[in-house]
């Protein structure tokens, strides 16, 4: 059984308390393993728990000390710990949201470089990048050079980003999406 500081932080989980650092006198909901398989979930005293859980050479982690009783869980700590970072990472994986950076026609060098700056802030933070290149008037009638702007901000970004698919007509605008470089 293993012996760690009650809320500690480590790889963005909140550690739980477990073992002696849960304490008390009070009615606790303990759940083992699956009730069909000869696991149960009932409740009964912390000191009870404790017990059952030296039984079973295993550790008592605290899953929600603000329910009503609190709800402590008979696992292998570190077996546990290891599931709550697996999650978060499949979570952190699917998570990617995707942000849009509109520039037109006549954009200046330096707004260009600064919005350049911002979306390269978003991709190395995960996010896909959306741009959105909009168009007016005579613009629309001389797409090939009415996109130069977009060319130049995608080249500013080549050294962390990847374009994810060819420019896309979509009546006054082309699109393009740029995600991280692996």
């Amino acid at each position: 059984m293993k012996k760690q500081s009650k809320g500690s932080k480590k790889n963005g989980i909140v550690e739980p308390r477990i073992n002696d650092e849960i304490r008390g006198n009070y009615d606790v909901r303990v759940i083992y393993g699956d009730p069909n398989d000869g696991g149960f979930n009932k409740v009964v005293s912390l000191y009870e728990a404790k017990k059952e859980a030296e039984r079973l050479n295993l550790d008592i982690v605290e899953v929600n000390a603000k329910s009503l009783p609190p709800i402590m869980r008979i696992v292998n700590y570190s077996k546990y710990l290891y599931e709550l970072k697996k999650n978060l990472k499949n979570k952190a994986k699917h998570n990617s949201e995707t942000k849009e950076i509109q520039l037109t026609v006549n954009i200046s060098e330096h707004d260009i470089a600064v919005k350049a700056n911002k979306a390269r802030e978003f991709i190395e933070d995960g996010d896909k990048v959306k741009v959105v290149l909009k168009m007016r008037g005579r613009e629309l009638s001389r797409r090939e050079v009415s996109k130069k702007s977009l060319y130049v901000f995608v080249d500013a970004l080549s050294d962390c980003a990847v374009v994810e698919n060819l420019p896309k007509d979509e009546g006054n605008k082309c699109i393009v999406y740029l995600k991280k470089k692996k």
